[in-house]
């Protein structure tokens, strides 16, 4: 794991919105230069550093946003130290006439990720009908592994890269927290607030042979623990208050399901379709690696 004197995941994600803010939502005046002076400097030093990273700016991708912001301030600056540099009102006005030439791409890239996510919500929709339809009861966990806040300044796509492919080559094995395991599913965001890199993974039991989805949560969480060396942390929904608030409401789709039970199997689809949900666009990867999957699922195998 990289130490870094910057959070790149929350760097990245402040770029992106503030790119968004200006193009979409009418961010001028004060507040654009305030966010530029607070966030120029800082980027400019995670994007250019070589001291902290393994390996070159050029190996990693950015959203269309940031590259906006990139091509736009390197144009404006041109040479000038990032540490040099004010955003006053005349050079925050020019950004945003840069800016604006690039907001063609950025909605481009908008309209293909939610189309690439409906095609992904097809496919899994398939996939889960069989798994479900494959057996008369299914266990379904669903689990949200993340990072500690304390501990996100330290982590770059890199780290986040090598520990969801640690996780899911555990889960291929099937051994321990993955026994019995008869399909799974993994989606790859980081966070609009915050930007936290996090995953979101939901996972199909044999429930003759598995019985307490609570534990297998926990043993789950416990287990992106130990993947990550103790920066990483989860939420699961498996507790019993929160079950049975869901419950009550003829919502809940984890747990055990019956495939004889029409409003089972429709909840355990809605758990299943917040992977590939078309409208959380703001949580997509603002920076990721080349070739780097953010979506997958298991392959069905009938029996």
């Amino acid at each position: 794991m990289s130490h870094l004197t910057y959070n790149q995941s929350k760097l990245t994600n402040d770029i992106d919105k503030l790119v968004k803010n200006v193009l979409f939502k009418n961010l001028r005046g004060k507040r654009l230069q305030d966010q530029l002076n607070d966030l120029y400097r800082p980027f400019m030093f995670m994007y250019y550093s070589q001291d902290a990273l393994t390996y070159s700016q050029d190996s990693v991708n950015y959203s269309q946003a940031i590259n906006a912001f990139m091509n736009s301030t390197i144009t404006l600056i041109g040479s000038e130290y990032p540490c040099d540099v004010i955003w006053d009102y005349e050079r925050s006005q020019k950004l945003i006439t840069k800016l604006l030439e690039y907001k063609d791409s950025i909605m481009r890239e908008c309209y293909d990720w939610r189309y690439q996510e409906s095609q992904n919500q097809k496919g899994l929709e398939c996939y889960f009908k069989n798994l479900i339809g494959n057996k008369s009861r299914v266990l379904v966990v669903f689990i949200e592994l993340k990072y500690l806040k304390n501990q996100r300044h330290h982590l770059t796509i890199h780290d986040f890269y090598n520990h969801i492919k640690k996780l899911r080559k555990l889960i291929s094995k099937k051994n321990a927290c993955f026994k019995h395991l008869t399909g799974y599913a993994w989606a790859l965001e980081q966070g609009y607030k915050y930007g936290g890199f996090h995953c979101h993974l939901v996972l199909t039991y044999d429930n003759s042979k598995r019985y307490s989805d609570w534990y297998i949560a926990k043993t789950i969480g416990e287990k992106w623990q130990e993947v990550t060396e103790g920066i990483g942390t989860y939420h699961s929904s498996h507790d019993t208050e929160t079950k049975y608030s869901f419950e009550k409401n003829g919502k809940l789709g984890v747990g055990r399901i019956h495939r004889d039970n029409p409003q089972e199997v429709q909840n355990a689809f809605t758990v299943a379709r917040y992977l590939t949900k078309s409208d959380k666009y703001d949580q997509k990867l603002k920076v990721w690696l080349p070739k780097m999957q953010t979506f997958g699922h298991g392959k069905f195998k009938e029996k």
